[in-house]
């Protein structure tokens, strides 16, 4: 199994487990590799190599639930699904109705790791998490201009119909928020110049992902107490 190298870190395939071990000793045709945690070494284990797949896809696309994989491995291996019948349409939904000020959408990429409230992570592993989407945000909202105000909504996109509460992603908001600041967009996302980010369920994408609605607010629509 080339794909299994001493020194190269795997990170777990369920979209729940956030455990990443570091290949510490393998050789090939060996039935189990002897792995670390990445973030400390320690906890160093033997376990199966047939439970390190080469990639957290399955051959027809379909996302693994079990096992480890690389984390410098592409996360597809074949062309997105189509979307399903009404996502074209769910993706033009105004969040804004009725609201005046121009429009803008920062989509992140489907199949990145996101932060919850609810989860219990090593300092290390929730820095690391939080740097890729803010650089992903920061990347993503580079054709957006710079704005005094903003209104934002953050839309949770699942990746299954299961009943969620979309406050519970705001650490991952925050650090997409963070990389509109990265890229120029904000001056800052203090409340003086951002309202939310209001945290709202979109339609559902294959892998999941964020993305970030914005609506530039006037002089005249933001109150006097936030203009101090």
């Amino acid at each position: 199994m080339t794909h299994i190298r001493t020194g190269r870190i795997f990170a777990a395939c369920h979209p729940q487990d956030t455990a990443r071990i570091r290949i510490v000793r393998y050789e090939e045709g060996d039935m189990r590799a002897l792995v670390a945690d990445a973030a400390t070494g320690l906890r160093q284990r033997l376990i199966l190599a047939s439970s390190l797949h080469p990639t957290a896809v399955t051959g027809t696309g379909s996302r693994r639930k079990s096992g480890y994989a690389p984390e410098d491995a592409p996360a597809v291996t074949k062309p997105p699904a189509p979307l399903e019948r009404g996502e074209a349409a769910a993706e033009t939904t105004d969040w804004f109705t009725g609201m005046p000020g121009r429009r803008f959408r920062v989509a992140l990429p489907p199949r990145l790791l996101l932060l919850n409230s609810n989860q219990r992570l090593h300092h290390h592993r929730r820095a690391d998490i939080t740097r890729v989407l803010r650089r992903a945000a920061w990347a993503a909202s580079r054709a957006v201009p710079h704005l005094e105000r903003a209104h934002i909504v953050g839309v949770l996109h699942p990746e299954d119909r299961q009943r969620r509460d979309p406050a519970n992603w705001y650490p991952s908001f925050k650090a997409c928020v963070d990389g509109l600041v990265d890229q120029g967009v904000l001056d800052d996302d203090d409340h003086t110049r951002v309202i939310g980010p209001d945290m709202r369920i979109g339609h559902v994408v294959t892998g999941s992902r964020l993305v970030l609605h914005l609506r530039e607010l006037d002089t005249a629509e933001t109150p006097a107490e936030l203009r101090k």
